[in-house]
């Protein structure tokens, strides 16, 4: 390493040539890492940017697991103590909670730019069902974690989770004991087990077989995400709530990723049918795609039939989504405030796939030109310094602003100005290498 380099981006190209040379030995060598010197579209490795994430709720879960104590009596108030007098406690406690609520929705994306891509056609059977394995572990992941707080809303889930594994047929009775204990004094210690070892653990082993050879670290869309975790912190800080108390009941709704569930299950209709039955069905109806669709063309617009399908049930999880956090508090009730007419919802779902058939088919047979292509932005040398110049001075900005306000006591403030800066930093290393790939170019 003693050559000497005309440029500091010669001396980071040769430092990670060095270290990847060093790594031969290694699992890694394996895998082959693309740093673009360009922009990507970032839909092409959503599921890099999970696997980040997932990287990110795996330190900041072990850091919470120092002050979290997992027990009936003493669970909430330490969740309390670590979001009110732990150290950094509020911030990593928003860190994880959002993590998991960014990784569930880019699992989400991935999924479903794989499937209107056609991904799963070029001999990737094996990638497509681990990654839908993949993204239900990822949901009981965050519904195990988010229950460890034992405040009204997670014992509204878990008693979900209790009631759908005992009214299982033939299974079900001998599973639940298992997984739930015999109270909630063991229910709490097997939440905790499921969520800090074993679906991490299968989490893991499903990666070693989807994750593909050709991996892409974009580091301005890393710092994009990042930074929009901490910037989504700042504004919508997860709260604590209320204890949980069997005693006094109160209108809750699950996270946003179980509210479909909840709906199905407020239509009075049969408790496994309903929220345990047709989203298997939904999820069987993805892991069969690779088998069933075995035409060889691959966009979406040459897969009509495909495409609406795809286009219904994001309009159904968007409906159904809706539907769960629906509460009618004109009613008297409890149950009337949260009875959800089956008529309407399940007629809804005729009604969502028609229409998705319907436009899909007259958008794709309307004739069309040649689509125009995009002229790429090209930023002067002099716009490409100012540029790079602005988004460092906002970085630092962002970052000062990030100390004193988190001095002040102000955390939720304090994280979203860090996640500015880092969004800042990101779009300065885009503006950098854009500008510099130009340069090359001329």
């Amino acid at each position: 390493m003693s050559k000497e380099y005309r440029t500091f981006r010669e001396a980071i190209d040769a430092l990670i040539k060095w270290t990847v040379e060093r790594l031969e030995r290694t699992p890694f060598a394996a895998f082959k890492f693309t740093f673009p010197k360009q922009y990507i579209s970032p839909f092409g490795y959503l599921g890099t940017l999970t696997a980040i994430v997932f990287l990110i709720l795996g330190v900041s879960g072990a850091i919470l697991m120092f002050y979290y104590t997992p027990s009936i009596d003493t669970a909430f108030a330490s969740v309390r103590e670590i979001q009110e007098s732990v150290p950094f406690g509020f911030v990593m406690r928003q860190i994880h909670y959002h993590a998991s609520n960014f990784m569930v929705l880019l699992a989400v994306f991935h999924l479903y730019y794989q499937y209107f891509s056609g991904r799963y056609k070029i001999k990737n059977e094996v990638l497509w069902v681990t990654g839908i394995i993949l993204g239900i572990l990822t949901v009981l992941e965050a519904y195990t974690g988010y229950n460890l707080i034992l405040n009204q809303r997670a014992m509204l889930a878990i008693n979900i989770g209790m009631g759908l594994t005992f009214s299982a047929p033939v299974l079900g009775p001998s599973i639940a004991p298992i997984l739930m204990g015999g109270g909630y004094f063991d229910l709490i210690v097997r939440f905790y087990a499921l969520h800090v070892f074993i679906i991490p653990l299968l989490l893991l082993l499903l990666l070693t077989v989807h994750i593909p050879r050709a991996l892409i670290i974009d580091m301005p869309m890393i710092l994009g995400v990042i930074g929009a975790i901490f910037v989504t912190a700042g504004m919508f800080p997860a709260e604590l709530g209320l204890r949980f108390d069997p005693t006094k009941g109160s209108v809750e709704v699950p996270e946003w990723y179980l509210t479909s569930i909840y709906a199905f299950l407020r239509t009075g209709s049969e408790r496994f049918w309903a929220g345990a039955l047709l989203p298997l069905l939904f999820a069987i109806f993805f892991l069969i795609v690779p088998f069933v669709d075995k035409s060889k063309k691959l966009s979406w617009r040459d897969r009509p039939f495909f495409a609406a399908m795809g286009i219904a049930s994001i309009l159904m999880i968007i409906v159904t989504t809706v539907w769960g956090f629906y509460v009618d508090f004109s009613k008297l009730t409890v149950f009337e405030q949260l009875y959800v007419e089956p008529v309407i919802y399940y007629s809804s779902f005729g009604i969502i796939t028609l229409i998705s058939f319907f436009f899909t088919y007259r958008y794709l047979t309307k004739p069309r030109g040649r689509p125009t292509p995009a002229k790429p932005l090209v930023l002067s040398p002099r716009a490409g310094t100012a540029g790079v110049v602005i988004t460092l001075l906002l970085v630092v900005a962002f970052s000062w602003l990030a100390v004193l306000t988190y001095l002040e006591n102000m955390p939720n403030i304090s994280m979203f100005n860090m996640g500015m800066s880092m969004i800042m930093l990101g779009l300065m290393l885009h503006i950098y290498r854009h500008t510099a790939s130009a340069a090359a170019k001329t």
